[in-house]
């Protein structure tokens, strides 16, 4: 597709690519967000954000007025919002670079808005090994500061948290064809994905090593993925056929590449859990995971800042194995173990000595 005809593309899929000359990015510290503005000021329709609920406004920017700005020569791909968060930088800061597929003009490289000043990738880092899974050798340029671009190909966002969870039909196509090319591996056709490895330290389920221990016992293998390379982690999912997981980030990576014949089940250890999960998973692969809320009750370490690294779910294992039992994720129930109701309170004595906190117990909100 030749430059000059890019916003033609927007006719024929809905997913515009616009070109914009002496474009400027303008971080705005104080909405947490960016502004792309072009050659007059006006802002970059494409360039919006949308996040949850809400669309990150651009605004319009007098470029008469002095400003110092960092200036890059050439033509750059614009990424949107830059992620250190594993869940996040998949779902939203991968969520324009479907583009790539549709160009056949050169790049310099591809910018993203960084809000914390990171000025380069760490080779080293979980993000670039996702690109690098993605096929994606370009420079990355992490901007902080008011940068103007000679040139700037600015996609629409096409996945993110809320209404875009379920990807536009580029994205899918986009992220499946790139990392569905992992080859997959063989020997772990039933697969749980543990919280284990993060302990107490980011929330969770209490007793989640009697789920594990449960499943293991079913032909289960226990796999926590930030101990894995991006690649073994795919390889890993494509080569499943059940998977059983805690609602997590991990999940939004197996979003990515599962395929329609695949078993899923997503326990809830937030009510909330399965939100942007559930239409991703159901988007990209096709098919509706199982989503199990057996939730009993749900303590918050007090005065903690993160409520989603701080509370912990009470599960009914009996409720829980009986729905895994039903829907053919496990095959008896012979040596399912359930801890007592006396177990509980041991259990989160025990959490709250190694957290040095107490708990306090929050109300269950459930969507109607």
């Amino acid at each position: 597709m030749a430059l000059d005809n890019i916003n033609a593309y927007r006719l024929t899929t809905g997913e515009p690519i616009t070109s914009v000359t002496r474009a400027l990015i303008i971080p705005r510290p104080a909405e947490h967000g960016f502004t792309v503005v072009d050659q007059a000021g006006a802002p970059v329709v494409d360039a919006l954000t949308f996040r949850k609920s809400s669309l990150n406004i651009c605004t319009f920017v007098d470029r008469a007025q002095p400003l110092e700005t960092v200036r890059l020569k050439g033509r750059y791909l614009f990424a949107g919002d830059y992620w250190a968060h594993f869940g996040h930088f998949l779902f939203e800061s991968l969520a324009r670079l479907w583009a790539l597929d549709h160009l056949d003009v050169p790049l310099d490289g591809i910018i993203f808005y960084a809000p914390r000043g990171r000025g380069t990738l760490d080779p080293a880092s979980v993000q670039a090994q996702i690109l690098a899974t993605l096929g994606i050798d370009l420079p990355i340029y992490l901007v902080s500061k008011p940068t103007e671009v000679n040139e700037l190909l600015v996609p629409r966002q096409a996945c993110g948290l809320g209404g875009l969870a379920s990807g536009t039909p580029a994205a899918r196509a986009f992220f499946q064809n790139r990392l569905r090319r992992v080859p997959p591996k063989a020997g772990v056709e039933r697969l749980y994905l543990s919280r284990l490895g993060y302990r107490l330290r980011r929330g969770g389920m209490f007793a989640e090593q009697v789920l594990q221990r449960n499943l293991e016992r079913q032909g289960y293998v226990a796999y926590m993925p930030e101990r894995h390379s991006i690649q073994d982690q795919i390889a890993t999912y494509l080569g499943a056929e059940k998977i059983v997981a805690p609602d997590s980030s991990a999940l939004h990576m197996f979003g990515f590449v599962g395929r329609p014949e695949q078993d899923l089940a997503i326990v809830l250890r937030r009510t909330e859990g399965a939100t942007d999960i559930l239409p991703q998973v159901t988007g990209f692969t096709g098919r509706m995971p199982l989503v199990i809320d057996r939730i009993n009750r749900i303590w918050a370490r007090e005065n903690y800042k993160n409520p989603s690294w701080g509370s912990f779910a009470e599960i009914d294992f009996a409720k829980l194995g009986q729905d895994l039992c039903d829907a053919g994720f496990i095959d008896t129930l012979d040596t399912w173990e359930t801890p007592k109701g006396w177990q509980w309170q041991k259990i989160r004595n025990s959490a709250a000595l190694q957290l040095r906190n107490t708990f306090v117990e929050c109300p269950i909100v459930r969507a109607a």
